[in-house]
């Protein structure tokens, strides 16, 4: 019972492994191609470009092993079930309580192996992957290397905050703006920043004072919109992203945002979502028994891909759609990030109790 429990865990793993390498292999290549516009760009070159997509590979490894998980275990099981192994280990006395533990347990070592990319290495190499990006292209920008950095457009001067120990800058924005004498017209903080499809600054929990002659103007706002010349890529360091931070630094930034009274909407759906993502592992991994057992029995290897990848997209799709819904119409962050994941599930459940 072991060696067969053993043997259908490794062939699981196995699979995934396959999916896993082909879909990376896709992957890094759109990476690569995507960067190859920049080449050439200040100090940007192909060995930085070879680099940058190394250093993304844990972080790729996390966004496709759900799929990767279905569509692999999809593959080998039933490779096993079309050389009649299942048939044999069923008719030798293994219960399908037996098998979908094997199954199950492959799926949690997935899920192991997620975790652990997802807590150390995809988020320090990322973010490390992204400023290295951004260095690069913006060479002549006099990008510091301490704790902040001061940049000048014209008359506006800003200032991007790094925390201690953080490979990104975020937490405080500072706007300068001067006038011709020059002498100070206005300064302004903002929490963080990104840029739009307009290309202006987008300013989180925005503050700002204006000096005049009659004194002070004080205004503030939730998302402010600024336009500003700096490139995209360095408006990026400003951003506190969800993805480039480890589970403990994600709650340590939502209660920031919490105790100060700012918006953490955003940066709850990141963290639900990661637990989320990382039952759906499981999940998907054991969706792939009942399909076996049942009209994909006898299918060949292509069905069996579409139907993986048909299923992956879905739940794909899923989360985008309750995502973009919750922010439109304010969602719970906990019924965004779960609602895909218990989806899955009930389609789980129902596929196993239809398996005889």
């Amino acid at each position: 019972m072991k060696l067969l429990f053993a043997y259908i865990v490794a062939s699981v793993l196995k699979g995934v492994a396959l999916v896993l390498a082909v879909l990376l292999g896709i992957g890094v290549v759109i990476e690569f191609v995507g960067e190859l516009g920049d080449v050439g760009v200040a100090d940007y070159g192909l060995g930085t470009v070879v680099a940058y997509v190394a250093l993304r590979i844990p972080r790729l490894v996390i966004e496709v092993l759900p799929i990767a998980a279905l569509l692999g275990a999809l593959l080998s099981l039933g490779n096993l079930a079309v050389h009649r192994e299942l048939v044999v280990m069923r008719a030798s006395g293994i219960s399908q309580t037996a098998l979908l533990g094997a199954v199950a347990s492959s799926g949690l070592v997935l899920m192991v192996v997620m975790i652990l990319l997802g807590e150390s290495l995809a988020p320090s190499l990322g973010a490390y992957a992204r400023e290295m990006r951004a260095r690069a292209l913006l060479e002549d920008a006099g990008l510091a290397a301490g704790e902040s950095t001061w940049l000048k457009d014209g008359d506006q001067i800003i200032s991007l905050s790094r925390p201690a120990g953080s490979q990104s800058f975020g937490r405080e924005v500072l706007l300068f703006d001067l006038t011709d004498d020059p002498s100070l017209r206005q300064v302004a903080r903002a929490d963080s920043t990104d840029i739009d499809a307009n290309d202006q600054l987008v300013l989180v929990n925005y503050r700002e004072t204006e000096f005049s002659a009659e004194g002070m103007t004080v205004r503030q706002e939730r998302d402010a919109r600024r336009g500003f010349s700096l490139s995209a890529d360095l408006v990026g360091l400003s951003s506190v992203r969800e993805d480039l931070l480890d589970t403990g630094s994600l709650q340590r930034y939502i209660g920031y945002l919490r105790s100060n009274g700012l918006d953490a909407d955003r940066y709850l759906v990141a963290y639900w979502s990661r637990i989320a993502n990382v039952v759906s592992v499981v999940l998907m991994t054991m969706l792939a028994l009942p399909f076996v057992f049942g009209g994909l029995r006898s299918a060949g290897t292509g069905t069996r891909l579409v139907v993986g990848v048909v299923i992956g997209l879905g739940y794909y799709g899923l989360g985008e759609l309750f995502a973009n819904s919750g922010e439109v119409f304010n969602l719970d962050p906990r019924l965004v990030a779960w609602m895909p994941a218990t989806m899955l599930l009930l389609v789980t459940m129902g596929a196993l109790a239809r398996v005889r």
